[in-house]
């Protein structure tokens, strides 16, 4: 009888553990997005709700460019890179120190800009500006 009992009982307590594990592991979500995301030519634009993970655009900007960044936290962090076409960071921040600012743009050229988030809620938008 206790032979039976185990028998019984074993698959149903793995069902139930690996229910528990994929319940848990889907409200941890580490790709995760809601808001809305803009990538055009000249500007790249993120309005958050909740993101957690990377996301990174394009543009290609000449000597003398500017980009305009509006960068806001509500929650959790951000990271913002803008990348030259060297592998040169041109700027690296958290949007602690300053809300609004501008880039220069030191050589023509493709540049990356790199947003990796965690449980965070913001907006960031940047746009060039030719001079």
């Amino acid at each position: 009888m206790k032979r039976k009992t185990v028998l019984f009982c074993l698959p149903a307590l793995l069902a139930a553990g690996l229910a528990v594990f994929f319940l848990v592991r889907g409200s941890h979500d580490s790709g995760s997005f809601r808001g809305s995301c803009v990538k055009n030519p000249d500007s790249y634009t993120l309005d958050i709700e909740h993101m957690n993970g990377a996301d990174s655009h394009t543009l290609e900007l000449q000597a003398g460019d500017a980009l305009q960044v509006h960068f806001s936290l509500e929650k959790g962090s951000l990271k913002l890179t803008i990348t030259a076409p060297d592998g040169t960071e041109v700027y690296a921040g958290n949007g602690t120190e300053a809300a609004d600012f501008t880039v220069n743009i030191p050589e023509s050229g493709i540049y990356t800009v790199s947003v990796t988030a965690r449980n965070a809620a913001g907006a960031i938008r940047l746009s060039a500006v030719s001079r």
